[in-house]
């Protein structure tokens, strides 16, 4: 479908005509750019500029193409490549989104709209953009629409996510989902959309081919279904009848590639089904003019009508205004309707012959014994399709581990792939996790086309939608069997599955599911911390939160480096898990970035930090907890932080800190629990400082000296 469209676009005069009209204007930018306008260079360029525009502009009128990054939009035509990317991007990057040449522009106006577009691009933004700049010079029949930085950045925002999420590769957005619904409400906007994606698709995606940009487009049709099923039911019926109606107002090429994948996957499609079913009568001939050419149309409007089980009158309406349409040479004016009587259409009611007695039989004579009756249970209980479909499976796993004919690989490899959704969808993990795993082994072992076809059988079940549906089995299955069976699948495909899975976690709204997908990603990231660690600068930061809880939980030191540079990091929560993490890592390293969060802006990092301190950090950090310990503190603001400092002195055991110790701890007078508890945690430290255990009394009094009773002199001086 994707050549047969090439092909018109290059036999197309108008298409041909933009294509020349294109790379000149290129040429006399690029020009304009070099020299002032009244350079000789210059104003041939302008005059070849002319001699391509002015018959163009008589025949075709005004010349109006949208610019993206990579190339240009004629009239629903693309022009990209490397003749046209240059022009594409200069224009992209001085905020050009549309360009528009009038056939009354004179030669000055073309001059001044070159010399505007051939710019650098820092005068021309200092001098107030392109468009403000045509409109300063008094250019009224050639126009620029400038897409302004908030617009822009509006559109990137939109366009790029739900680009994604409409072809099943990201989640919407409340904010976007909501534009999208809004998009719905008119079929000429939705249609755009459509078209917008089929266009934006190789700006993303590189090397993408033309069926993939059609495949993206049909995707985005059904994404847009299940937002629709997702709506109120009240509005429901005008949201469909405006997909419909849209199915017919796209632009080439979808305008007919998009009606012959609807057509043709009808019948395994629930969403390609439904539409079809919610258009008119006219609507639909219209689709199937659009999408069944060629000498089997019979055939094939027999297959769609057989699965789209119109009613009868609305199926003779579509037969009726396809009949003239479709009519082959030499057929007659009912041709199609003579074809399609016998099997579709409905027929006259007929009497049923009368059944000869001798042929009646009466079925309550009809018995089985108990010896048979059993033998076929047994026999039906034997058939069982699960069983032997896993078989099957097996099989070619073995094929594409020990098949010797190359030529036979890529079937099986393509068949075992199509059996990963048959896996998942009957829940039996434990045959995919032995799949995967003698997947991933062959494709190590292995070498040149085998090893490729096992990487991709392992990978395909790490893409959308499988991905998708193990995660919704994780999710529906955990704290049972079936937790540990999925997590034994995605084990089996840790290099595979590290990215997806963080990029599903990035737009998780459940928190008991971003708690699951943290514990997987940690119990399979060990040998892939640089992959996650690549998320680290990422700009959600409850993202970022959750690849720090991640790279603590590995607790290798190599996630060290890592979370140096989160030690700073503006979200308070995000430097949270970075403490923690740091705590679990536990080496010198990680204690010494422990010390640097002592200098937190924030108090509760401090907390965190003084708490986790071992004893390598707390020798580093002793100055600091010694100033700490002795700061006046009258309102008791510290007093988390000097307990926690208190008890690192006394877990380092450091005498350096007696004297500080012990002046805290012979405080005679301690108002408030705070510092009551404060002076008991000194003393408890310098007891532990000096070696010695406080013991039970055993005996009276008298066995103490008068001090030990009283304040602090027992502690600092022990007898």
């Amino acid at each position: 479908m994707g050549l047969t469209e090439e092909r018109v676009l290059v036999v197309d005069p108008k298409a041909r005509a933009a294509d020349r009209l294109l790379k000149r204007l290129a040429v006399a930018v690029k020009t304009f750019g070099l020299y002032p306008a009244r350079h000789p260079v210059a104003e041939r360029a302008l005059r070849d500029l002319l001699t391509v525009l002015r018959p163009y502009l008589e025949t075709y009128g005004a010349f109006v193409t949208r610019v993206s990054r990579q190339g240009f939009v004629v009239d629903g035509v693309p022009f990209e490549g490397e003749a046209h990317a240059g022009l594409a991007f200069h224009l992209y990057t001085r905020k050009v989104a549309l360009l528009s040449i009038l056939p009354a522009a004179t030669e000055r106006e073309l001059a001044s709209l070159l010399a505007i577009a051939g710019m650098d691009r820092v005068s021309l933004e200092a001098a107030g953009g392109p468009e403000h700049l045509l409109w300063q010079s008094g250019v009224g029949n050639a126009q620029i629409i400038e897409l302004t930085l908030e617009q822009e950045q509006e559109v990137e925002a939109l366009g790029l996510n739900a680009f994604l999420a409409l072809i099943g590769r990201s989640r919407l957005a409340p904010r976007e989902r909501q534009a999208v619904v809004d998009i719905l409400s008119a079929a000429d906007q939705t249609a755009r959309l459509l078209d917008n994606i089929y266009l934006m698709a190789p700006q993303v995606f590189e090397g993408i081919g033309e069926q993939e940009r059609i495949e993206h487009a049909f995707q985005a049709v059904r994404s847009l279904d299940r937002i629709i099923l997702d709506e109120p039911l009240e509005t429901q019926s005008p949201l469909y009848a405006r997909l419909a109606e849209a199915l017919l107002l796209v632009e080439p090429p979808l305008r007919s590639a998009l009606p012959h994948l609807l057509l043709s996957r009808a019948a395994d499609d629930t969403s390609a089904k439904y539409l079809l079913t919610r258009l008119s009568a006219e609507q639909v001939a219209e689709l199937i003019v659009r999408g069944i050419r060629g000498p089997a149309a019979a055939e094939e409007l027999l297959r769609l009508l057989t699965v789209l089980a119109l009613p009868a009158q609305k199926a003779e309406a579509v037969v009726a205004l396809l009949e003239a349409r479709l009519q082959p040479a030499g057929e007659g004016p009912t041709w199609l309707r003579d074809a399609l009587r016998s099997s579709l259409l409905p027929q006259p009611a007929e009497q049923p012959p009368e059944v000869p007695a001798e042929f009646v039989f009466d079925d309550t004579l009809i018995f089985i014994n108990h010896e048979e009756l059993a033998q076929r249970l047994q026999e039906a209980k034997a058939i069982d399709e699960g069983a032997a479909t896993r078989e099957v499976i097996l099989t070619l796993v073995d094929v594409l581990r020990e098949e010797h004919n190359e030529e036979e690989l890529p079937e099986a490899a393509a068949a075992l792939t199509g059996y990963l959704s048959w896996m998942v969808e009957h829940r039996e993990f434990p045959l995919l996790a032995t799949v995967l795993r003698h997947a991933k082994r062959l494709a190590s072992t292995a070498e040149g086309l085998r090893a490729r076809l096992a990487a991709d059988v392992a990978r395909g079940v790490t893409e959308h939608p499988l991905l998708d549906h193990l995660l919704a089995a994780l999710w529906s299955g955990r704290e049972t069997p079936v937790e540990q069976q999925v997590r034994s699948c995605l084990e089996a495909v840790a290099e595979e599955a590290v990215i997806p899975l963080v990029r599903v976690l990035g737009g998780e709204p459940r928190a008991g599911m971003r708690a699951i997908l943290c514990d997987l990603l940690a119990g399979i990231g060990r040998d892939h911390v640089r992959e996650l660690a690549a998320f680290v600068d990422d700009e959600r930061w409850y993202l970022v939160r959750n690849i720090a809880n991640i790279l603590g939980r590995l607790q290798t030191p190599e996630v060290v480096g890592h979370l140096r540079r989160l030690v700073d990091h503006p979200e308070y929560r995000v430097r949270r898990e970075v403490a923690d993490a740091l705590a679990r890592v536990g080496t010198e390293e990680a204690q010494r970035l422990l010390v640097r969060l002592l200098d937190d802006p924030d108090p509760r990092i401090r907390l965190r930090a003084l708490q986790a301190l071992d004893a390598w950090g707390t020798r580093l950090a002793l100055p600091r907890l010694l100033d700490l310990v002795a700061a006046p503190d009258p309102l008791n603001r510290l007093f988390a932080h000097k307990a926690a400092a208190v008890e690192a002195l006394e877990r380092l055991g450091a005498p350096e800190a007696l004297p500080v110790l012990r002046r805290l701890a012979r405080v005679p007078l301690a108002l408030g629990a705070p510092r009551r508890r404060l002076r008991d945690l000194a003393r408890r430290a310098v007891l532990a400082i000096e070696g010695q255990r406080l013991q039970e009394r055993q005996g009276g009094a008298g066995h103490r000296r008068p001090e030990a009773t009283g304040g602090a002199g027992s502690l600092a001086q022990p007898s």
